[in-house]
């Protein structure tokens, strides 16, 4: 059977994880953009990032016969930092015309602070922009339900997007 992989981190993994993905009749993959387990500081940091998964992922699934789609954006936990968000979501856009790119994500919110907000709406702001999808991620909360609440309120008020 043939399977299409919607959420798999494949620049935290080799390449025998593309044979194994492969032998199991994964035929594409999506990779949501993500927090490498520290926070960048630097813009240039995400340029880094961002070619690896638009350029490097595809080339290395490619032998393996798998499609490698993937996202992009700023993780919710580096949201905080509001003026090296400000330069990431300038970049972004540059990479948006890039095949392999299927829109935003993974945006949303990780503990629901103001600032982690307002990066999700910049990012929701730049999708509407530019014509992309998003793909949100739920917070990291006890109350998950709490969470995403916030994040369909915030999308409920904004008058731009259209159900």
């Amino acid at each position: 059977m043939k399977y299409i992989d919607p959420h798999v981190h494949m620049v935290s993994r080799t390449t025998d994880d593309y044979d194994s993905l492969a032998l199991t009749g994964c035929v594409a993959l999506s990779e949501p953009a993500f927090w490498s387990g520290y926070d960048r500081f630097s813009a240039d940091a995400f340029v880094d990032y961002f070619e690896h998964i638009t350029s490097f992922e595809p080339a290395r699934a490619k032998p393996y016969g798998i499609q490698h789609y993937t996202w992009l954006c700023l993780n919710p936990k580096e949201g905080e930092d509001r003026a090296l968000t400000k330069e990431v979501l300038q970049i972004i856009p540059t990479y948006l015309d890039r095949p392999t790119v299927l829109g935003i994500g993974e945006i949303g919110l990780n503990r629901v602070t103001r600032n982690e907000m307002d990066t999700f709406l910049e990012h929701v702001d730049m999708a509407v922009e530019h014509d992309q999808m998003i793909l949100i991620h739920t917070p990291h909360l006890e109350d998950k339900f709490k969470g995403t609440q916030h994040i369909v309120d915030a999308l409920a008020s904004d008058s731009r997007i259209q159900p």
